[in-house]
């Protein structure tokens, strides 16, 4: 657990930063494709926009501290006061109210806030491609914020392949889906066009040190290929 004092700008930078770095980037490799996906495990502006919202909306009269807790599954961003002078389905639909009028001019000033006002709906659009959702919950004192963490059911995906498998692996998994049955001087010529330095043995080093879980060969050493495997 980290704690940050100074000021508030201070605070928001080093805390953006540090959610910067437990924002985790899953890589898998599309199994129809063989293209790279990169997936942050928290997408778009999501928690910047919920720690801002939390910073600039916090009631500071109450004797708590803003509270941001990474867990496996989920983001939980806990502020103390509740939603000021307006409806949970107000600030859904983009309502502004100002708790702290002041430090919200500040943040504007400085050039901290985008489009303030519109945190809740932009963070709720930064999920519109994912079957999990933020949620949020109001009480009296407090307003919780749940961002779940959008690659932490993506092992469960039977279509990715979550190696590290360099660029000259891919291409061979390509030239294999596409040509079922090619052999290595055939994988060699279709590599050149991207790699002039391949060779025979580039690729079969490749095939046995990386790709031995997605690719087969079948038949003898002189008439047989390359095939992927089935699963």
């Amino acid at each position: 657990m980290r704690s940050f004092s100074g000021s508030l700008v201070t605070i928001l930078k080093n805390v953006e930063e540090q959610a910067e770095r437990l924002n985790d980037l899953k890589v898998v490799i599309d199994g129809n494709t063989f293209k790279r996906i990169d997936t942050k495990s928290y997408p778009g502006v999501a928690i910047r926009e919920m720690v801002m919202n939390a910073v600039c909306h916090a009631d500071y009269f109450i004797r708590s501290n803003i509270k941001i807790e990474f867990f496996p599954d989920k983001v939980k961003i806990t502020s103390p006061g509740g939603i000021f002078d307006a409806s949970l389905d107000d600030i859904m639909n983009g309502v502004q109210t100002y708790r702290n009028p002041r430090l919200v001019h500040i943040f504007d000033k400085l050039g901290m806030i985008e489009n303030f006002g519109t945190g809740i709906p932009r963070t709720m659009y930064s999920y519109k491609d994912y079957d999990v959702k933020p949620e949020f919950k109001v009480t009296d004192n407090f307003f919780i914020v749940t961002l779940p963490n959008v690659n932490y059911l993506g092992d469960q995906i039977n279509d990715q392949i979550n190696d590290q498998i360099n660029d000259i692996g891919l291409e061979i998994l390509k030239a294999i889906k596409q040509h079922p049955g090619i052999k290595v001087p055939e994988i060699v010529n279709i590599l050149y066009e991207v790699d002039p330095s391949i060779t025979a043995d580039k690729v079969r080093n490749s095939i046995k040190r990386n790709l031995t879980k997605y690719v087969e060969h079948k038949g003898s050493n002189k008439t047989g290929g390359y095939y992927l495997i089935k699963k």
